[in-house]
């Protein structure tokens, strides 16, 4: 699950109203780690997986099978 993962501190679902009238929903997830620079990233593999799930999961948001329209990452 990825509220458990050790490098996310919160998740939640943040919600504001276009011009045109409809609803924008965005998955914020805070995450207490940056992700590494490319040169010293090493086999960080806890960071690999959880990028490979929450692109997984904004693939989801934007072909409408979830609540929200797209996933953000936010460091603290």
């Amino acid at each position: 699950m990825l509220i458990t993962h050790p490098y996310i501190s919160d998740m939640h679902v943040e919600e504001a109203r276009l011009p045109d009238g409809t609803y924008d929903r965005v998955l914020v997830v805070r995450a207490n780690k940056k992700r590494p620079e490319f040169l010293s990233a090493g086999n960080d593999n806890a960071m690999d997986e959880l990028l490979r799930q929450l692109k997984s999961l904004d693939t989801l948001a934007k072909h409408g099978f979830a609540d929200f329209q797209r996933v953000e990452i936010r460091d603290q």
